[in-house]
């Protein structure tokens, strides 16, 4: 009778008794002999739990490290150019440190993809030089250092991108205090940033001194920034702009098309447009002269 039962129930209630048995059957299992929780993916030089992994002496960025990571830390690495999106295959990180490696260049973008870092630290390396794009994109980053580097100046507004930066370092470098630091001296004394004192390394007159010190008047010198304003879709050898009736022209020889481009300045849109094209067959050259009120090419 039982047995009829037991064959009578319904097919979606055996089904949920047949799974509480086996959960009940799991949890009896002698721990010997259930199957251990896979270990995050981690690479031979280094050590990972889930959210951190600590490597020395790589040969480049790991790239098999637990994804779901907030803080790396890399030591004594055995290569030395951090290049574009180096770490943007670990989204998540929140604190970087890069100290006491080798890196004698960064890329531009290098840390392209790291929009939630907070922490950057690279310290006791050989950098020379940075970019203006280096720090590109950290617009959550609250704390970096680049001290005791070789660094001699650095790339204008270099830290525009850095909207809630808080404390920076800049201590141990050897920084010329001349016209490209001028923008340097000018931050200082705008920014509600922590900087501790860095001092200038060069020239003469300012060896030693404290960078925050310098007023803008110490610098005699006019710096300029170029800029790529528009970009023309073909090849000229040479150029020679000029004016006729009181407008702005440009001449472009090119030998390829075997022609002399003349394009007209537009006051309005503020850019070059074509006006005419002469032929001249192996153009290096193309000379405006404008005589009697009349223009020859």
């Amino acid at each position: 009778m039982e047995l009829q039962r037991w064959r009578r129930m319904p097919r979606d209630q055996l089904s949920a008794l047949l799974l509480l048995l086996l959960a009940l059957a799991w949890f009896w299992l002698p721990a010997g002999g259930r199957r251990p929780p896979r270990p995050p993916p981690c690479p031979p030089s280094c050590s990972c739990t889930r959210d951190t992994a600590f490597c020395v002496d790589s040969k480049a960025v790991p790239k098999n490290l637990p994804p779901e990571i907030i803080s790396l830390t890399m030591v004594n690495a055995a290569f030395t150019e951090l290049r574009e999106a180096a770490f943007a295959h670990i989204p998540s990180l929140q604190f970087l440190l890069l100290n006491s490696n080798k890196f004698t260049l960064i890329g531009d973008d290098a840390f392209t993809g790291l929009s939630h870092l907070q922490y950057l630290f690279i310290e006791n390396n050989d950098i020379q030089a940075l970019s203006k794009a280096t720090f590109r994109g950290l617009k959550s980053l609250t704390h970096l250092s680049l001290a005791n580097n070789n660094l001699q100046t650095l790339p204008r507004d270099l830290f525009k991108p850095l909207d809630i930066l808080s404390d920076l370092d800049l201590r141990g470098n050897t920084l010329a205090c001349d016209c490209k630091i001028k923008w340097l001296v000018e931050w200082l004394e705008s920014t509600n940033t922590t900087v501790p004192a860095t001092f200038c390394s060069s020239p003469g007159q300012f060896e030693g001194q404290r960078i925050r010190d310098l007023a803008l008047g110490d610098f005699q010198c006019i710096t300029t920034d170029f800029v790529v304003h528009q970009v023309l879709p073909f090849q000229a050898v040479s150029a020679e702009p000029f004016t006729y009736a009181s407008d702005l022209y440009i001449a472009l020889a090119q030998p390829s098309a075997s022609s002399c481009a003349i394009l007209k300045w537009d006051y309005v849109e503020r850019k070059l447009r074509d006006f005419d094209r002469i032929p001249a067959h192996s153009a290096v050259h193309c000379k405006p002269i404008v005589a009697q009120d009349q223009l020859y090419v």
